[in-house]
């Protein structure tokens, strides 16, 4: 089969590998018909150079079930499935607290290991991929929705989610989302399905501010106007209820702290690579008695709630959609996206 296959910094390249196979009476064999390039991915397109190559990349894709192992009790072949992008095992301690980052099974190297597109667990941006325990990974797609409307509850609309839910947004609350990518739009949507009065979308960007803007949001600049100045004015003083870091960048965390008001609170979901991220710990954190939370996606946990919003017109993932191209250009595709060319937001592929 084609898949787009790592070989280091800025070298992907479009390669025929071996067919995926059954390897454990849990899997089972997805044929893509869908995958799109996650921000996340661009850690790899950037980063160093991993000591290991020749595994595909990518982790929101969709298809169809070719096969099953003789354990998989919820799935059959023919059936039209999205496969959360972090993969458990549904039996170890953390997987029975939902806690599927955590999966002892598949991620025993630690963080990310058991999220698709690594050395361990190859991705599905490619003709076919492998799906271990598919019985907890596997979603089947509503006959009402379109692959397409359903691909992103594989990451990113699940990680959105979760931002508005880590930051507690509820009725009538202020909300500054930081980005207005992909994460961030739907952090926004989210925000609003909760019953946020007022969204702030902080970027640099014009023309993400702009879709921002067409959406109900407060568009903000912070290289035009000043963010600070702008949310006091919106909360007669006070500050934001609630702030969600969605782009990944360490002095956006210690600029959100800096917007909520007293006891407010602060999500990060915007993947950040370095490990220390310097804190106002007295002078924000604590002297707000405020409430900071962070974390990985596990989509099993909202993708059953999410599907039905879809199906209702009050989500449609497919907006943030600027790009789609074949399989075969999925190199250009990281190009764009790398460079932020053409006013790209999201690329989707088709194999």
């Amino acid at each position: 089969m084609k898949g787009i296959i790592y070989h280091g910094q800025h070298d992907f390249r479009v390669e025929e590998v071996a067919d995926p196979a059954i390897q454990h009476p849990h899997d089972a064999i997805v044929r893509v018909e869908e995958t799109a390039i996650c921000g996340s991915d661009l850690h790899l397109w950037h980063g160093e150079s991993l000591p290991v190559d020749g595994f595909a990349m990518g982790h929101e894709f969709g298809g169809i079930v070719e096969d099953v192992g003789s354990a998989v009790a919820h799935f059959r072949k023919g059936d039209r499935v999205v496969v959360s992008c972090t993969a458990g095992c549904g039996h170890c301690s953390f997987c029975s607290r939902k806690l599927y980052g955590g999966c002892t099974t598949l991620a025993p190297a630690g963080p990310y290991t058991n999220v698709f597109g690594n050395p361990l667990l190859p991705g599905g941006q490619a003709e076919g991929v492998r799906v271990p325990w598919a019985d907890i990974n596997l979603f089947r797609v509503p006959e009402s929705l379109g692959l397409e409307q359903a691909l992103f509850v594989t990451d990113i609309l699940p990680t959105g989610t979760m931002g508005a839910e880590l930051a507690e947004v509820g009725f009538g609350d202020v909300v500054v989302v930081f980005g207005c990518g992909p994460v961030g739009t739907f952090a926004q949507r989210a925000s609003q399905i909760r019953g946020a009065a007022a969204v702030v979308a902080v970027d640099l960007h014009e023309g993400r501010l702009a879709r921002a803007k067409e959406r109900g949001c407060i568009p903000v600049n912070p290289s035009r106007e000043d963010l600070k100045e702008r949310v006091l004015e919106l909360t007669h003083g006070e500050g934001a209820d609630a702030a969600v870091e969605a782009v990944g960048v360490p002095a956006l965390v210690r600029d959100a702290i800096d917007v909520v008001r007293h006891g407010g609170r602060v999500s990060v979901v915007g993947v950040i690579p370095a490990d220390e991220v310097p804190l106002p710990i007295m002078s924000g954190v604590m002297a707000k008695n405020m409430t900071l939370r962070a974390g990985l996606v596990t989509p099993q946990n909202h993708v059953q709630s999410l599907l039905p919003l879809i199906e209702q017109g009050r989500l449609d993932p497919t907006e943030i959609i600027t790009h789609r191209m074949p399989l075969c250009d999925g190199v250009k595709g990281y190009e764009v996206f790398a460079a932020r060319e053409e006013d790209v937001l999201k690329v989707v592929l088709t194999p």
